[in-house]
């Protein structure tokens, strides 16, 4: 059982840093639930936040699209529910973008019933107003599959060769022969490409050769100077295991390269990627089955090549935490930012104990080595995962399919602040609230949380082999009808942190370390190291970045202990690399 670390922000650094940070519960005042939540900033000069996805009916029996624009200090400028002339439109994924002379406006792709066969479909919304803009829907080689849409960008290039910019959008989603989600049927890939006003361009299918089970799907797409780089789930002929997707097309959508590989004992799958322009470098975000952890994979942009020093899964004492998000970090350049859900965790208070499943936590790391950076996080929320629908987080280990983007940094907006989407359950009532969170370069949330460390280690994997290849589709227009909801908005009570397990319960990592070790206690404010025969050999204040300084100890074993503001200290043990 876990004992929580709680946190409260200073006035000072509040108003002097990172404007206002918030945690804040969002209910529909219908006992419905919440689902599919994905987070975007709105990129018009605001620092506003649009949170999407899709709120059910108690009995998960049926399910409406909701958007909701949120202000830079966590209030709901406007909410709304969509309504389609087609049944059964689901959201599953967002993207900001603004066509010159026109308002800022979101992109949305998901799935919509046309005649009892699910078609993927694009729609605008006005980012101001939540006014409904224009739509299609769109069938994958032909009308009797089912399609879905699980990821959106807005994209600037040269979609036909003539070195002209064509803007337009890309979406990524997996095309069935089964109407509902199901492992069994045969389930590919495919990348689709439009213009502005949603005609198509070009569609490829992305597709093992497996025959035993067929379970391949893109669920994102990452921009680079020369092409895109697709994540997402495929199986291996071979094993019949689900594997990485890790394949590059140009943006014509031609096969440049493909790593896609199988490294778990029974379910992996790649969810999202960074490309930094700097280094000219893909850093990949996978979750894997064998260690129930997320991990990174570096490869070159041009060659596809894995750069095997940079590359790392995650081990750790606490499991069944699954990366959704890489970006990069706010505080220096030489690191990334991974956020993700924990499975489930529980955790007691004032004599109580507490659950919660996606529980959200943040995670950074040093880009060259994959060590955590400073303290980490996991957010400490009470939660349970409606049951009944396809697109359960936690119908399995883990997400075998879909990933939504439920963070981003303030980087876009000139602010230095992360924002997250997330879940809440209050106990004894049975309805999914939308959890949003603002918070400073420290990660930590205005409420309940505890700390969290992962240990990089080396991978090996297995390669296979991806085909890809143009494929049919078709566009329908399509019409939504945007709505006004009711809702119910209710703050964290950020009281609840003040001053309950300062040190007691706290780590200090890395272990060993070479010039600096980090905690995770709260309110700490100096320590004293000591060598094995007890004698201090350094003592002074923790930085501000909750560090102390090893590098002017000579290697070989330490004492380190640490006090808070209230004279309570713990020690432990580590090794001076």
């Amino acid at each position: 059982m876990k004992i929580k670390l709680l946190f409260i922000m200073s006035t000072f650094l509040i108003v002097t840093t990172f404007g206002q940070t918030y945690q804040k519960s969002i209910n529909s005042n219908n006992q419905e639930h919440f689902h599919d939540l994905n987070i975007e900033p709105t990129l018009d000069g605001t620092s506003n936040s649009i949170v999407a996805g899709n709120l059910f009916d108690p009995s998960m029996s049926s399910y409406t699209p909701t958007i909701k624009r949120i202000d830079i200090n966590g209030n709901i400028v406007w909410l709304k529910t969509y309504i389609s002339t087609l049944p059964n439109a689901r959201i599953f994924d967002i993207a900001p973008f603004q066509l010159v002379g026109l308002p800022p406006m979101i992109a949305v792709t998901g799935s919509i019933d046309v005649g009892g066969t699910k078609n993927v479909f694009i729609a605008k919304i006005d980012a101001a107003t939540g006014a409904f803009i224009d739509a299609k829907h769109y069938d994958i080689v032909s009308p009797n599959f089912n399609s879905r849409g699980l990821h959106i960008s807005y994209v600037e290039n040269d979609v036909d060769g003539d070195a002209i910019v064509d803007p337009g959008f890309i979406v990524g989603g997996f095309f069935s022969n089964s109407y509902a989600l199901n492992t069994s049927a045969m389930n590919i890939g495919y990348v689709m490409r439009t213009d502005d006003s949603l005609s198509l361009n070009w569609t490829i299918e992305i597709d093992s050769s497996s025959t035993n089970q067929d379970f391949d799907a893109v669920n994102h797409i990452t921009e680079t100077f020369n092409g895109y780089f697709l994540t997402g789930s495929v199986n291996d002929v071979t094993t019949s295991q689900l594997g990485v997707l890790a394949q590059k097309i140009d943006f014509q959508g031609n096969l440049l390269w493909d790593k896609s590989y199988v490294f778990g004992n029974s379910q992996d799958v790649s969810v999202d990627a960074y490309f930094d322009p700097v280094t000219e470098k893909i850093y990949m975000l996978s979750n894997y089955s064998v260690s129930h952890l997320f991990g990174v994979t570096v490869f070159n942009n041009l060659t596809g090549v894995i750069d095997t020093t940079q590359t790392w899964y995650g081990a750790a004492n606490e499991v069944n935490k699954y990366g959704f998000s890489i970006m990069p970090s706010l505080t220096s350049t030489d690191n990334l930012i991974i956020t993700g859900y924990d499975r489930n965790e529980n955790w007691s208070s004032g004599g109580s104990s507490f659950s919660g499943q996606s529980n959200l936590f943040v995670y950074e790391f040093d880009k060259a080595t994959g060590i955590q950076v400073g303290p980490n996080y996991q957010f400490l929320s009470t939660h349970i995962e409606p049951t009944g629908d396809e697109f359960n987080f936690w119908n399995g280990q883990m997400p075998l399919i879909y990933y939504p983007n439920i963070s981003f940094n303030g980087e876009l907006s000139g602010v230095v602040n992360y924002f997250h989407v997330g879940y809440k359950t209050i106990p004894a009532i049975n309805f999914t609230e939308a959890e949003v969170f603002k918070t400073g370069t420290d990660k930590r949330n205005v409420c309940e949380n505890i700390g969290i460390v992962i240990n990089p280690t080396p991978l090996t994997k297995t390669d296979i082999t991806v085909m890809s290849g143009s494929t049919p589709n078709g566009e329908n227009p399509l019409i939504l009808i945007d709505n006004a909801l009711t809702f119910v908005e209710t703050d964290c009570d950020s009281s609840l942190a003040v001053n309950e397990n300062a040190v007691f319960g706290s780590t200090l990592y890395p272990n060993p370390a070479k010039d600096y070790v980090y905690t995770d206690a709260l309110n700490v404010t100096s320590y004293t190291i000591f060598n094995i025969l007890g004698k201090i050999v350094s003592n002074g204040s923790v930085k501000s970045d909750s560090s102390i300084y090893l590098g002017n100890l000579k290697k070989g074993v330490y004492f380190v202990k640490i006090q808070d503001i209230n004279n309570n200290s713990q020690s432990f043990k580590i090794i001076k690399k």
